[in-house]
């Protein structure tokens, strides 16, 4: 797969079936328009583009840098997985806001682009005033362009969307959201060195540093969670918040007992994927207490797991 950072930059000279959106997450509503995308292009014999943005649209209109469900670094393996071809990676400013959509269709979509085929989701919108759609490129560019709408995605009658999905993590809600990305929510970052704490109450972890700054975190608590590290495959128990048993310094930690590990992880890579929440973050009066919540914690894992 080929990036592009920027339309001046963007060098195709095959015929493409493209497809535009933020796509925050990769939920299943994202994969039924990727997929779209892919199965119009075999049709045809064409390449595949997807034009997607740097930054969230709404941090263009609120001045505020939006958390994201899937960095762009994980967003750009995914799409390389999947087997796109080519994708565009454009700044979401005023440029974009300002453009017109039949200026963006002409000297975009059907020069750079080389675009024949355009798939959308249902709702996309694009160009000046959000005037470009499925209708809108049927309209002015039949002749050109073949327009292939998808339709909506729904889990449970509730319509897939990145917001849902934040709204369930952000309510300890995994299952639910997990039903609509169709994968598990995970973090990745790097293990580092942590105050040994957890380790001298029989109950080792590995801390983590995530690797984007801007990477939705869901709500505070202990998690069953899938461990992916250079060893293998774990399940572990995660405690994302502020250790306030532990200590009392400032910012949200994220640390993981791995069952059934033992190891020197420093330095690598770490994944944790998000299986079920446990409980809610609560401060003990001693670390005895909280040596023992840790212990019945671990007993609901394995219950679960049996």
């Amino acid at each position: 797969m080929k990036c592009f950072y920027s339309f001046d930059t963007v060098q195709i000279e095959s015929a493409t079936a493209v497809t535009i959106g933020m796509f925050d997450g990769l939920h299943l509503g994202h994969l039924k328009v990727i997929h779209g995308c892919l199965n119009a292009a075999k049709e045809s014999s064409l390449t595949t583009c997807v034009i997607t943005f740097s930054n969230h649209p709404a941090d263009h209109f609120t001045g505020k840098r939006n958390e994201l469900l899937m960095p762009m670094q994980e967003k750009i393996a995914a799409f390389e997985a999947m087997g796109v071809d080519y994708l565009v990676i454009l700044p979401f400013d005023s440029y974009l806001v300002e453009l017109p959509a039949t200026q963006f269709i002409k000297e975009h979509l059907l020069k750079r682009i080389k675009a024949t085929k355009v798939v959308l989701g249902y709702d996309n919108h694009f160009g000046k005033n959000r005037e470009g759609s499925i209708s809108f490129i049927r309209e002015h560019f039949s002749a050109q362009l073949e327009a292939i709408s998808i339709d909506v995605a729904k889990v449970d009658e509730v319509i897939v969307s990145s917001s849902q999905i934040k709204k369930f993590l952000s309510e300890g809600e995994v299952k639910r959201a997990n039903a609509m990305l169709g994968h598990l929510f995970s973090i990745a970052g790097v293990v580092i060195h942590g105050n040994q704490n957890g380790r001298k109450i029989g109950f080792p972890t590995a801390n983590m540093s995530v690797n984007a700054d801007n990477k939705f975190i869901p709500q505070l608590g202990v998690y069953l969670t899938e461990v992916h590290v250079q060893a293998g495959t774990f399940f572990g128990l995660t405690n994302m918040g502020y250790r306030p048993t532990l200590n009392k310094d400032e910012g949200i930690h994220i640390e993981t007992h791995i069952l059934g590990f033992e190891g020197d992880i420093y330095g690598q890579g770490i994944e944790i994927r998000f299986i079920e929440k446990i409980r809610s973050e609560k401060r003990f009066d001693s670390f005895e207490d909280l040596k023992n919540q840790i212990a019945a914690d671990l007993a609901w894992a394995k219950l679960y797991l049996a």
